[in-house]
């Protein structure tokens, strides 16, 4: 069973793979109900092309650990799909310049500062724009920690623009 189990994952794997590119490249900003259309819309076109792809794909099972996926849990990352599936944006550093995470009840903030404190490596830098924020965000690019920059408005410092797009 284990046997065949494996040879469906491998001949899945390549469509598994391009919905996996397209999540992470594109789907970020979307809500969930819109994420699902558009991997309806991708397993339509994939089917019409005659690509094999699991017809259970899960995002975060493809490209998350199950122990990183229990950790991110432990430090109060919610369990919901669209949750984990965002920590999964969030923590892919290798493919994003940077996550923009809208969190109006801090849920993200919150298991960001737990997941950085019960952490030894890299740590969080906390800044905001009523603080002289260039100074730590000078260090934290030099030294490549990670930076939660909170409580930003509508409008963003001109001085980001060079960092952030």
């Amino acid at each position: 069973s284990s046997i065949k189990q494996y040879k469906q994952h491998m001949s899945n794997l390549v469509g598994d793979s391009c919905v996996a590119a397209a999540f992470l490249s594109y789907f970020g900003p979307f809500t969930s109900e819109y994420r699902a259309r558009l991997i309806e819309l991708i397993f339509k076109k994939m089917q019409s092309l005659k690509v094999a792809y699991s017809k259970d794909f899960n995002f975060t099972n493809f490209l998350c650990d199950p122990v990183d996926l229990r950790n991110w849990r432990i430090n109060g990352l919610p369990s919901d799909d669209f949750s984990c599936d965002n920590g999964v944006l969030v923590m892919n550093k290798e493919n994003l310049k940077f996550p923009l995470m809208i969190d109006p009840q801090s849920q993200a903030n919150k298991w960001l500062k737990n997941l950085y404190r019960s952490s030894k490596k890299n740590g969080l830098q906390i800044i905001d724009l009523k603080m002289d924020f260039m100074r730590v965000l000078e260090g934290a690019i030099q030294f490549g920690t990670p930076v939660l920059l909170q409580d930003i408005e509508q409008d963003i410092d001109p001085s980001l623009d060079g960092i952030l797009f």
